[in-house]
């Protein structure tokens, strides 16, 4: 089960928070290190089903961290997608009538190792209010990818975002996908803190990039309500298909290592400036 993968990966990784519910009821989990006393750093993960390779990263990575400044992780904010696409259907207690919904959605498999969105079909990163509909590829119907919801804000693990994200708690936030080895900063005209963005993709050794034809993600919200630095960083090779495999879990945690402090360091001074008016 993925909640015992990420609590054996993050086994050190500080105080273990259940701050909200997945539609199907799973708790979402948030690893905190360091005191929430405002200006943290907030990182998300598995927040597309399919990419739950990066839940088990930011568990090793927060385990790792050594730092005081304080830092919330994350790991999956979409446990029912995860579930779906790494143990299929069989996996939940489903009334026959929404197993059919599902599967209709897959275009008839059974087989969702692809799937992206949560268990209703909505893709959560392209739910958020934050130039929601108007993305490149937007759907209006659900899928195993781009179906932005019913309204912005649609879905539990979207609000449960919304909610960590309102809290008044960080300076900087950064969600975790995969892959390609990219860095995404800023949001439509929104082009501030380059500098902090390529602190990160250089550590990394990332390309830096604009998503001009994307919206309604969580960074794309974090920057439009609160224009503080939000960053997407979709990690390893292209060259591996989806679901990143897992035998490239440790290479991953080797490339990473020492992150944290880099965004430690990045929240600590952008709350600075917050704060002296800078």
């Amino acid at each position: 089960m993925l909640i015992d993968d990420i609590m054996r990966l993050g086994s050190g990784a500080g105080e273990t928070v259940y701050f909200a519910k997945s539609l199907y009821g799973y708790p979402l989990m948030l690893l905190r290190k360091g005191k929430p006393n405002g200006g943290g750093v907030l990182v998300v993960g598995a927040v597309h089903a399919r990419e739950h390779i990066t839940a088990k990263l930011l568990s090793l990575l927060m385990a790792e961290y050594s730092g005081d400044y304080p830092i919330d992780v994350v790991p999956a904010l979409n446990p029912d997608g995860v579930i779906l696409s790494t143990e299929g259907i069989e996996a939940f207690s489903l009334k026959k009538s929404e197993r059919l919904k599902l599967l209709r959605i897959n275009d008839g498999s059974g087989d969702f190792s692809l799937w992206k969105a949560n268990l209703r079909g909505v893709d959560i990163n392209v739910n958020f209010d934050a130039g929601w509909g108007t993305g490149d590829g937007n759907l209006r119907r659900p899928a195993p990818a781009n179906y932005i919801g019913a309204y912005p804000g649609s879905e539990p693990e979207t609000m449960a975002a919304v909610s960590l994200m309102n809290s008044g708690r960080y300076a900087l936030v950064v969600a975790y996908h995969s892959k390609g080895e990219e860095v995404y900063w800023g949001f439509g005209e929104y082009a501030e803190y380059r500098k902090e963005a390529e602190a990160v993709a250089r550590a990394l050794g990332y390309k830096l990039k604009r998503t001009p034809h994307s919206a309604g993600g969580l960074k794309d919200y974090w920057i439009a309500r609160h224009n503080l630095p939000g960053l997407t960083v979709e990690v390893g090779e292209e060259c591996f298909p989806h679901p990143y495999p897992e035998s490239r879990l440790t290479e991953l945690g080797k490339k990473h290592s020492g992150i944290f402090e880099i965004y430690a360091e990045i929240a600590k001074k952008v709350w600075k400036d917050k704060l002296s008016g800078t």
